[in-house]
């Protein structure tokens, strides 16, 4: 069984005020139709949601009006991305055997390359979704080229990010305050020398980070959605 925990609890500081896990897409908040990926998952038992500190209750309420049925708990976030990460884990069920972190700002995530991700991470233990780097990058010092890496071997990671639960636990302990400024989950296990498969995705995964992300989020989110009902016609 797979715990997913979708963490809804940043700043969103470069939103000119906006809280993007609100915004609303088609009449549903950003964080709910993230949960609602996962929702339709037959492999998640159960969903946790970090919510910003004293958002709690209104958060909860959100995802089960939208019909996040899975939901388990809602826990306050902190003020990392690591410390939403420990408060959320420690409500993960005993009965879990693998933990899935998910981005509450990427709602575009489909259930299939959820799938995707998990079937990866049964099989090595550890999966990050991830999509191949498609633009030139360039290694910089002081704001000058220093050399230009072989993109052929790079990639973005996204969320999920999915880790046999023990294995993920066993890694945090060995790192103790060291995973404290880490704001990539598989990088605590790249840390402890342990292998992460990347799983390339197939569809549109982008965060949402700024206004005009949502405005691209929502052009997305709804054209998918007619070309959907157009095939069921």
């Amino acid at each position: 069984m797979v715990s997913a925990i979708i963490l809804a609890a940043g700043s969103s500081a470069r939103m000119n005020g906006v809280n993007k896990q609100l915004a609303e897409i088609s009449g549903i908040p950003v964080f709910v139709i993230s949960a609602l990926a996962f929702e339709n998952c037959k492999n998640v038992g159960e969903i946790i949601i970090a919510a910003p500190s004293g958002e709690c209750t209104r958060f909860e309420e959100l995802a089960k009006r939208y019909g996040v049925s899975k939901l388990s708990h809602v826990t306050e976030g902190g003020s990392s991305r690591f410390q939403s990460m420990k408060n959320a884990i420690e409500k993960v069920s005993p009965s879990a055997g693998f933990i899935a972190f998910h981005d509450g700002a990427r709602p575009l995530i489909t259930p299939k390359d959820i799938e995707k991700v998990f079937t990866d991470a049964e099989e090595y233990g550890a999966a990050i979704a991830a999509v191949s780097a498609v633009d030139t990058v360039k290694r910089a010092s002081g704001g000058f080229i220093e050399n230009t890496p072989d993109r052929s071997a790079l990639f973005y990671a996204q969320t999920p990010q999915v880790f046999q639960k023990e294995l993920f636990l066993d890694c945090l302990e060995r790192l103790g305050k060291k995973a404290e400024n880490i704001t990539d989950d598989s990088s605590i296990l790249e840390l402890c020398k342990e292998k992460v498969k990347i799983t390339e995705l197939s569809g549109c995964n982008m965060k949402i980070t700024r206004p005009e992300d949502l405005i691209a989020a929502r052009a997305i989110y709804e054209n998918r959605n007619l070309n959907n009902r157009t095939e069921v016609i």
